[in-house]
């Protein structure tokens, strides 16, 4: 499946990105610099278990986020919060949530408190998304990079902002969010509504791959893996 272009709007006026094919970086563009951040905290209550140790096709959701970063070109990928003990076993450094129960805004401080090499860009991703790729992070980072007045982008699905699945530089963003924090406020939405926000519009054939799962009948069958995936040997049930 090929998706020709992704565009961001921010208010009224738009930019747009050539995607050339699902998960290939036009190699005529200089190579991304950012660092990952995978979101792995939280209590997944709905879910009844851990989002981020779950498995799909062999592979943790949190393992699923973490390739899709790498594979965008990410510096280096960490986790935030979670099981420290597991996600280390995944391969992944841990960051300790410093703010357990708190929200996903004191996630986000913690995922902003990351050394700088790699850019001055840190992508995250939810732990909870099956489905995620390379695909969809480089437009949402290409994004950012292009406009160096933004303090973030973020894709748009079901015409929401994505800000836990978004770019952010940390320079602009980190003190309004701490801010904002120390104010008393958990939500990113509100905390950070002040700040200038890309949004990425993803073509149709990337945005399914931001749906998540927060259930677990929201977690793909094995057939539906195939189906999603193009495999022509296993039937969709």
């Amino acid at each position: 499946m090929l998706c020709s272009s992704s565009s961001a709007t921010r208010r009224g006026r738009r930019q747009t990105w050539t995607d050339h094919g699902v998960g290939v970086l036009d190699r005529q563009e200089p190579p991304l610099q950012f660092r990952g951040v995978v979101l792995c905290g939280g209590r997944s209550r709905r879910m009844g278990r851990d989002k981020a140790l779950i498995e799909i096709d062999g592979r943790a959701m949190a393992s699923i986020a973490a390739d899709a970063l790498f594979a965008a070109g990410a510096a280096s990928v960490h986790a935030v919060g979670g099981d420290a003990a597991a996600l280390t076993r995944l391969g992944l450094p841990v960051i300790a949530d410093r703010h357990p129960g708190e929200g996903p805004l004191g996630a986000l401080l913690d995922a902003f408190d990351l050394p700088d090499v790699g850019g001055d860009v840190v992508m995250v991703l939810t732990c909870d998304l099956p489905f995620v790729d390379d695909s969809v992070v480089v437009p949402v980072v290409q994004a950012l990079v292009a406009r160096p007045d933004a303090a973030a982008a973020a894709p748009v699905l079901h015409g929401r902002r994505q800000l836990l699945s978004a770019a952010y530089r940390p320079a602009l963003v980190l003190d309004t969010a701490r801010q904002a924090f120390e104010d008393g406020q958990r939500a990113v939405r509100a905390g950070l509504r002040d700040l200038p926000v890309i949004e990425v519009l993803l073509d149709a054939c990337l945005r399914w791959r931001l749906e998540d799962a927060d259930t677990p009948q929201d977690l793909p069958a094995a057939p539906d893996i195939a189906w999603w995936f193009g495999d022509p040997d296993r039937p969709r049930g």
